[in-house]
């Protein structure tokens, strides 16, 4: 069994990087691929002749309704995706650490787990496993970083027995850890955790602890070439993340995993990229876990009175009035920029969306009325063409 350690740093997870999946469906405003207008822009600038607002191959592409949840699994995804309202921030657990890396998932089956420890998967215990959340996060040069999950299971004796079981498969030596590895106790853990010290390349200390709250398991992976600050990470997470799940109170009964419909405002990502990740509509605290930044984008969030994101090939969000949408647009637009962005070329006849080009990525965002849209991609007019579509999706809404 190999250590997810390496994966974990592969690959940062941006807004740009979140691809969701979505039903098929051909509404009919999805089928115009043209908006015929005369003598202005679609948003009210002078234009000469008829509006003509290039969707490329995205105008058949919007994203169908959400289905209600009626399955065990669609239940236990919703589950899993309303429970990224009570994750810890990264930068709550250590200020440096605003860059949010996979895996940043919901946790659906036992099976995704194996992105956060392979022997996890297939664990007695894991028979008694409901759902779960997985959050990663390391700084810029990435001297550090944590995966840290939540995982409820059916009752706390279930979750005893979790942490008894992960803690177990922890614990064995590993041949990609110098010896000497194992057991420790930190101080400020709980009774009954069982935490792991390891060395591991680069003379890097390896946290591993796992514990109970109730029904919830709390596993917090952190590495540093400073043990102490290992140290401080995990039982940081810990405290953290039992006053927030202190907090939980009873269970949102509504199987509706999007009850405004705000996944038709998106771009549906194809079928053959369709993950556990796809088709999500987050709530305000859960999106803002997305942020490198998450509790300004939280703060950013309540202020536009955004309480619900959708996420898919590109993203959409319902803001308390246009000024608030404005207001969000405007902070995505900062969170894509840099000293290297530059600005590029709006869409055809769509000149209310800005778009940025920075090294290879491009971003494009739009306030339509109350909506704001976002899509990214590696060329500018690819891009143009999805904000384009995005908006003739959010304009009937």
């Amino acid at each position: 069994m190999r250590d997810a350690a390496p994966l974990r740093w592969g690959a940062d997870l941006t807004m740009m990087g979140m691809r969701m999946l979505s039903r098929v469906v051909v509404p009919a405003v999805a089928l115009a691929t043209a908006a015929v207008l005369a003598g202005c822009t679609v948003d009210g600038s002078p234009q000469r002749g008829p509006v003509d607002l290039d969707l490329g191959k995205y105008g058949s592409m919007q994203a169908a309704t959400l289905p209600s949840a009626t399955t065990d699994g669609q239940w236990a995804k919703l589950r899993a995706v309303r429970l990224a309202d009570h994750i810890v921030f990264p930068v709550d657990i250590d200020a440096g650490m605003t860059d949010i890396k996979m895996p940043t998932m919901p946790i659906v089956v036992p099976k995704n787990l194996g992105l956060v420890m392979s022997e996890m998967v297939d664990l007695p215990v894991m028979e008694r496993f409901q759902y779960g959340f997985s959050m990663a996060a390391g700084n810029g040069p990435n001297d550090f970083g944590v995966n840290h999950v939540v995982m409820r299971f059916a009752d706390d004796r279930s979750a005893g027995d979790a942490v008894t079981q992960i803690g177990g498969v922890a614990a064995k030596p590993k041949d990609y850890y110098k010896p000497g590895g194992g057991r420790v106790d930190v101080a400020g853990m709980p009774p009954g955790s069982v935490v792991v010290h390891n060395v591991g390349s680069g003379n890097k200390h390896v946290f591993v602890a796992v514990s109970q709250s109730g029904p919830y398991v709390v596993y917090t992976w952190a590495d540093s070439p400073d043990r102490a600050w290992g140290e401080r990470a995990i039982v940081t997470a810990f405290d953290k993340q039992k006053s927030l799940l202190d907090a939980i109170g009873p269970e949102n009964p509504d199987r509706n995993p999007d009850p405004t419909g705000l996944i038709r405002g998106t771009i549906r990502v194809p079928s053959d990229e369709q993950t556990v990740s796809t088709q999500i509509v987050f709530g305000q605290r859960g999106a803002a876990l997305l942020y490198g930044n998450g509790p300004e984008a939280y703060s950013e969030l309540k202020k536009a009175g955004i309480t619900a994101a959708a996420l898919n090939q590109t993203q959409a969000y319902r803001a308390a009035g246009a000024a608030q949408a404005e207001g969000w647009r405007d902070y995505l637009i900062k969170g894509f920029g840099d000293d290297t962005s530059r600005k590029a070329a709006s869409p055809r006849d769509l000149s209310s969306a800005k778009c940025f080009q920075k090294d290879d990525r491009v971003g494009c965002f739009i306030a339509v009325g109350d909506y704001v849209g976002e899509a990214y991609g590696k060329e500018l007019i690819d891009t143009q063409q999805q904000i384009s579509a995005v908006y003739t999706f959010l304009k009937a809404m």
